[in-house]
């Protein structure tokens, strides 16, 4: 017959407790747990309010990093960005720039900026993909009015990049 579980002489963040109730009473925290924490493996977030699944160390791009949320902190995206370059595969190509993929895109000139496609264009200037390409198809004066702004915006970004470098 199979007896209850003892948990003795439990290891949290290089102290040891002689027992559960002794580690839950110097934690602050109920001895289920503590059971349920050694149980997981998960011992060094006991009393550190740290909630929900282990953060995965990710590796983008040949740096790595602690978790996604660091990872996005850097590139200055999303999680889900990084999830999905992740998923499909794209993980030690993110944040490159991506090449023409079409044969049919054709190169795009906004002021001094020169892009390979729309496509790149509306990346770059923050609009959503196809954004331009929409725009200019229906020659919307309110929408090739926001595209310049935002090449011009982008044109003084590049031109303090180049002062500083």
């Amino acid at each position: 017959m199979m007896g209850r579980t003892v948990y003795r002489d439990i290891e949290i963040r290089g102290v040891v407790y002689a027992d559960v109730n002794a580690a839950a009473a110097a934690l602050g925290v109920c001895t289920h747990a503590v059971r349920s924490a050694v149980r997981r493996g998960t011992q060094h977030r006991i009393g550190t309010c740290a909630k929900g699944v282990e953060p995965m160390p990710v590796s983008l791009a040949g740096q790595q990093f602690a978790n996604a949320r660091a990872a996005a902190a850097h590139f200055g995206v999303s999680c889900d960005a990084i999830y999905k370059a992740i998923d499909s595969g794209r993980a030690q190509h993110f944040g490159a720039p991506r090449r023409r993929v079409s044969p049919k895109s054709k190169p795009l000139a906004i002021g001094s900026l020169r892009f390979a496609s729309m496509d790149e264009a509306s990346r770059v200037l923050g609009f959503g993909r196809g954004y331009i390409s929409l725009a200019m198809r229906r020659r919307s004066k309110a929408g090739l009015q926001r595209i310049l702004a935002a090449a011009m915006q982008e044109a003084m970004r590049d031109d303090a990049r180049r002062d500083a470098a």
